[in-house]
């Protein structure tokens, strides 16, 4: 069993982009600062006029708006209230005599008080923040640190596999005490999050339990679609997902939580196979969101794929020849499934799954699989200084022997790293992008199935 740690600022950058929609409810919290200034660098005692700013942008394409600006009195102190949107990770900018000396993030929650103190020079790092949100999140993150230790012992093999059930439980109802202490937070949502993907790995009756409870906040419901919809699909199959999905719907009213929940409803059908059901449901949702900007985006994306690169769909054309010499393009590869690797070798996650990739090359090789990888690097040279240190198990594409614009455009490569599992009869079987591909087992299942 291998427990992964999580990038935790990825999940917060997760949770703005979620929290941050167009409800026009705005929310309220009070600042109260303290700011002074190194005798080194001022020693008049006079810390007035550094101001404090603190900014909100809808998405990227949207205008940046000052949603809290004050400055300091002769003492260093400020207060005043911010408005926003909705809670999460704001920006937070430091400016003295009209030049910016430093930059923060604050987490703002309607009815929150946040109270800061620091001294510049080095105001990043002598910050000191008191809040409800900020004490979840400390909270939290000694949680977090602690399990990601254990974790490493884990996965390095220093822990004996009689006591990684218990170890890994353990972790799991820490989590859940800081959900329980943290209730509306920021910390809340994400401790209960990790409580449940290690239930995921454990013990997934229990996992829907915990879910059940964490859904009394709505904005739980993504967590639930990502665990709890991949365990009904798994144990009940594709109908008692749907309705699994439904049935988080109900649970809220939120734009922006909407859009993601039918959007994993339209890739449960595409991944399904459910094609026609798939461009449906794709249908509806351009027309229902036909004003918002990620939505569309989404949208073109995932329409390409169901009119091309659907299961069971042809795999486009494609050539090239191996540093070993080898000529391969669809119809040589015919009466063998594969898998087209499209990718930079130096991209992180490639190479964090690629002892993973090996492992699932061996143990199918007796069925014939096949692996190639395209490699998008700028340098030939980094492709060879990568599988020099490896066994290459696979035939690596020659540079200068395929064509990267039309790879990237035949195979609607939005992502990476981007892979194509094709069966026998050169079909595809699925198209998975970047940590997707944990999902394999399962298309290649479907292969040898289709071989009995």
């Amino acid at each position: 069993m291998q427990v992964q740690s999580k990038f935790i600022l990825s999940a917060l950058v997760a949770f703005l982009a979620i929290s941050c929609s167009s409800d026009p409810k705005w929310n309220e919290a009070r600042i109260e600062g303290s700011i002074s200034v190194a005798d080194s660098v001022d020693s008049s005692g006079d810390y007035s006029g550094i101001e404090v700013m603190i900014t909100y942008q809808e998405n990227v394409d949207a205008k940046i708006d000052t949603i809290f600006k004050e400055q300091t009195d002769k003492n260093g102190l400020l207060n005043g209230s911010v408005k926003f949107p909705t809670r999460g990770v704001y920006p937070v900018y430091i400016s003295r005599n009209g030049n910016q000396v430093a930059a923060s993030q604050f987490i703002l929650a309607d009815n929150d008080t946040i109270k800061f103190s620091g001294e510049l020079p080095g105001f990043n790092q002598n910050i000191e923040i008191d809040s409800r949100e900020h004490r979840g999140m400390q909270m939290f993150n000694r949680i977090d640190r602690g399990f990601n230790r254990v974790a490493a012992y884990i996965n390095a093999g220093a822990v004996d596999d009689t006591l990684i059930y218990d170890e890994v439980y353990k972790w799991s109802n820490l989590y859940w005490e800081v959900t329980e202490r943290n209730p509306g937070t920021v910390a809340e949502i994400l401790a209960s999050s990790e409580s449940v993907r290690l239930l995921n790995i454990i013990d997934q009756p229990m996992m829907m339990t915990r879910i059940d409870q964490a859904l009394k906040n709505e904005r739980f419901v993504l967590s639930a679609s990502n665990y709890g919809m991949k365990y009904k699909a798994e144990t009940q199959g594709l109908d008692a997902a749907i309705s699994y999905l439904d049935s988080l719907m109900d649970l809220t009213d939120t734009d922006d939580l909407l859009i993601n929940l039918k959007q994993k409803q339209i890739e449960l059908y595409y991944d399904s196979a459910k094609v026609d059901e798939a461009k449906n449901k794709l249908e509806a949702f351009e027309k229902e969101y036909k004003e918002t900007k990620r939505a569309m985006d989404w949208a073109r994306v995932i329409g390409y794929d169901l009119a091309y690169l659907a299961p069971g769909y042809r795999v486009p054309d494609f050539s090239f020849v191996t540093q070993e010499g080898d000529s391969v393009n669809a119809s040589t590869l015919l009466g063998k499934p594969f898998i087209l690797e499209i990718t930079p070798v130096a991209n992180r996650l490639y190479q964090d799954q690629y002892d993973r990739t090996v492992v699932i090359q061996q143990i199918y090789q007796n069925y014939d699989l096949e692996i190639y990888t395209i490699p998008l690097d700028q340098s030939e040279v980094t492709v060879n200084a990568f599988f020099e240190e490896r066994v290459k198990h696979w035939g690596v594409a020659e540079f200068g022997t395929f064509d990267i614009k039309k790879l990237i455009e035949d195979f609607n490569v939005t992502d990476i790293p981007t892979r194509i599992l094709v069966d026998q009869q050169g079909n595809i079987v699925r198209k998975y992008i970047a940590t997707e591909f944990t999902d394999v087992i399962q298309g290649m299942n479907t292969i040898i199935s289709q071989t009995k």
